[in-house]
């Protein structure tokens, strides 16, 4: 016989209170534990609950068990759920160690009251923390246990599926494509147990889905997957971005482009959406410079760009240098005015102390280097620009970026063999790989959690 637990009003209407707070009806909350008419009872204070059943409501419910014998529970409760809010709040904020002190804070406070179910919060906020300063074997060590947590509730299910999208943002910037459409293809199989429920993490499955697509070049399956997105989740001015992209990817009218382009940057600078002004900026850079003579379109936009490149490198120092370096990159590429590049080359100069980011500061030696090659006929200030950017990556980096600096460094060290020779026929393939893999990295947006 199983163990009664006393009779006792309070634990009905706390059940009652639990689940109405969760949006739960009463057949919603008694299914797979008791049938409907004992679910009734219990609320109403009729007849007691078992161990088991009251265990099986905390776990639907997401509460501890101690909700209903600590007199001081929902306090507690609400005094965690409002830090968890900081924490996310600081988190958007960029506030690392306040975020640092206050998840250390969260634990104990988790571990000094028993409130065991709040352990997946604390594990997702972690993920979430170690992904955004990119410790990716941490973050992704937290978001597995969120994953892996077997208590099966609706507010679990959506933090399952937050953390599968946080997941594959570290594979999507470790470039797994396959790895990352695998984990988002599971993220999706995991909302079909509740799509209702799991609308906005749905949501943001579809537009990481069309973002990988635009990077693995299936332009129509990337317009599929962005149709598919709700604008009440996913903003239009975003959805209209993806759009402009695919269809500059597509080849359509640049000129006809240029001008969308112009009229998307009035509307993030309203928004104040400082991404999206990056973005934009990225993709009017590419497709004017790689159409017409730079300094002709120089003349036509500098002042904005300029003006853009103080408001966004306020919170995005890094992404900013970026764009300066695919706008020196691509002007070196056309040939263009040596003034025009000095001028660009003088702005990332201003960046580079803040910048801890080895293959951006590497990438700043390298263009300078090419520079110095092209332009000025200096090869040994060229050769000295291109040892200090090997100089800053580890031993172990093998990415396209050291490549073209070994390269360099050979070319200029006058190496003549025939395996050099080999390397120029393989570098003249794979050049353009340094400005799909740089304009790809500006252009497409952060994936969603």
């Amino acid at each position: 016989m199983k163990k009664q637990i006393p009779r006792h009003n309070s634990i009905g209407e706390k059940l009652r209170e639990a689940r109405k707070a969760k949006g739960l009806t009463l057949g919603e909350l008694a299914k797979g534990i008791c049938s409907l008419g004992k679910m009734s009872n219990i609320e109403n204070g009729h007849v007691s609950v078992t161990d088991e059943e009251l265990k099986k409501f905390c776990e639907k419910l997401n509460i501890p068990i101690n909700f209903f014998a600590d007199p001081n529970i929902e306090d507690k409760i609400n005094e965690l759920d409002n830090q968890k809010q900081i924490i996310i709040d600081l988190i958007r904020l960029k506030n690392w160690k306040s975020i640092k002190l206050q998840l250390a804070s969260f634990k104990k406070k988790i571990e000094t009251y028993a409130i065991h179910t709040r352990e997946i919060d604390y594990n997702y906020l972690s993920g979430v923390y170690y992904y955004e300063i990119k410790h990716y074997l941490l973050a992704e060590e937290f978001l597995t246990k969120v994953m892996e947590e077997e208590e099966e509730n609706n507010y679990n299910l959506r933090l399952k599926i937050k953390a599968y999208n946080v997941l594959v943002g570290i594979y999507f910037y470790q470039k797994k494509s396959a790895k990352s459409n695998y984990i988002l293809s599971e993220a999706l199989k995991l909302s079909q147990a509740s799509p209702t429920i799991t609308k906005e993490e749905r949501d943001n499955i579809y537009y990481n889905f069309s973002i990988l697509s635009l990077y693995t070049g299936l332009n129509d399956l990337a317009l599929n997957y962005i149709n598919k997105v709700n604008h009440h989740i996913i903003s239009p001015l975003e959805t209209e971005y993806i759009k402009l992209l695919i269809s500059f990817l597509e080849n359509d009218s640049v000129d006809e482009m240029r001008e969308d382009l112009f009229n998307l940057r009035e509307k993030v600078q309203q928004t104040n959406d400082k991404e999206g002004i990056l973005r934009g900026w990225a993709l009017m850079i590419y497709s004017d410079m790689t159409t017409k003579p730079a300094i002709e379109l120089i003349q036509q936009w500098k002042d904005s760009f300029y003006f853009d490149l103080d408001l966004i490198s306020q919170e995005f120092e890094e992404e900013t240098l970026s764009l300066l370096q695919l706008s020196i990159y691509v002007c070196l590429k056309k040939s263009e005015e040596q003034d025009l590049i000095e001028e660009l080359f003088e702005k990332t100069r201003s960046f580079l102390p803040n910048i801890s980011n080895q293959e951006l500061i590497a990438r700043s030696y390298f263009l300078e280097g090419i520079f110095e090659r092209v332009y000025k006929q200096n090869s040994e200030r060229a050769l000295t620009l291109m040892q200090q950017a090997l100089d800053t990556f580890d031993k172990a980096d093998e990415g396209l970026l050291k490549a073209d600096i070994l390269f360099e460094i050979s070319s200029l060290l006058g190496i003549d063999n025939q395996a050099m020779d080999a390397l120029k026929i393989y570098h003249s393939h794979t050049e353009g790989n340094f400005l799909f893999t740089h304009f790809h990295e500006l252009t497409l947006p952060r994936l969603k959690y």
